[in-house]
């Protein structure tokens, strides 16, 4: 008995252009996850980024709130002796302070022996917005700076004093005398941040 087996006569396999075609279409997908992949990466840096920008925004705002609402009218002495006003703003040069008052309340954990007032200094030096503060209220050696913020454009202070009435400079005939409110503006990486800050307690 004989049987015959009948072919198709198709080949096995793929053709040339079935393989590029493949391989094309997996190159289209491959170049797809990278692109995805990456795509991700830089959220996940950018949200990193503009976090730590909010994290350091926010400290700088409670470090000052907290700083200025403590502001207290208490003259200061410096090295030579000389009265200082109990509140102060400077311009131009590296270390002019375009913030520097005394406040209370300074925490004492170590309960060492001294006074729970602290003269600090706010300055705007190459982009940085910087906290310093003194050893000592009356002249003393100033420790080194906490930046607060980097990356400052540019810095503009208003000052409300006891009228209501508000300035961009800080000028007073008595040297106790202390502003009722503060309003900061500044530009960072192209955007504009305005913050008010209340000052000591004669506003209440």
């Amino acid at each position: 008995m004989e049987i015959n087996f009948a072919t198709s006569g198709k080949p096995n396999g793929f053709t040339l252009v079935e393989m590029m075609v493949a391989l094309f279409i997996f190159a289209m997908l491959s170049v797809a996850g990278v692109i995805m992949l990456r795509s991700a990466v830089d959220s996940d840096e950018i949200t990193a980024e503009n976090l730590g920008q909010m994290a350091e925004m926010q400290r700088f705002v409670s470090l000052m709130e907290a700083d200025l609402s403590q502001a207290l009218p208490r003259t200061a002495r410096d090295e030579r002796g000389d009265r200082m006003p109990a509140f102060a703003s400077e311009t131009g040069g590296p270390e002019a302070a375009f913030l520097r008052f005394t406040r209370g309340g300074q925490s004492n954990i170590n309960g060492e022996a001294r006074s729970n007032l602290e003269r600090v200094e706010y300055r705007l030096a190459d982009g940085k917005l910087e906290r310093w503060r003194y050893q000592m209220t009356d002249g003393g050696a100033i420790d080194q700076p906490a930046t607060l913020i980097s990356n400052i454009d540019s810095l503009a202070l208003r000052f409300r004093d006891k009228r209501g009435q508000w300035s961009d400079r800080w000028e007073t005939g008595r040297l106790a005398d202390l502003p009722r409110a503060i309003e900061i503006e500044f530009d960072q990486q192209g955007r504009r941040y305005r913050h008010l800050f209340l000052v000591g307690t004669g506003y209440l």
